[in-house]
């Protein structure tokens, strides 16, 4: 019996779909074990999404900088 080439390329995608559907039916089944999460995690998330937001308290921001007459010194530069 010969394979032909359309024999050959059916099989391997068949398997190809095969076992990308098999990862990704053990991924889905397992996700809490591949990703960390547990229960208590869940519900600690849950909890602080229900916490209402408070913004930070503003600071004052204070602009420091040297006068303009100080830092527009001109330079000159020659060559020979």
């Amino acid at each position: 019996m010969e394979i032909s080439g359309l024999d050959f390329c059916l099989i391997n995608i068949l398997s190809y779909i095969a076992g990308l559907s098999t990862g990704l039916l053990v991924c889905c089944k397992h996700k809490d074990k591949f990703f960390g999460r547990s229960e208590n995690q869940e519900r600690g998330l849950d909890e602080f999404q229900a916490q209402p937001y408070s913004p930070p308290p503003q600071a004052e921001v204070v602009a420091s900088s040297t006068p303009v007459e100080q830092v527009n010194k001109g330079v000159r530069i020659t060559l020979e």
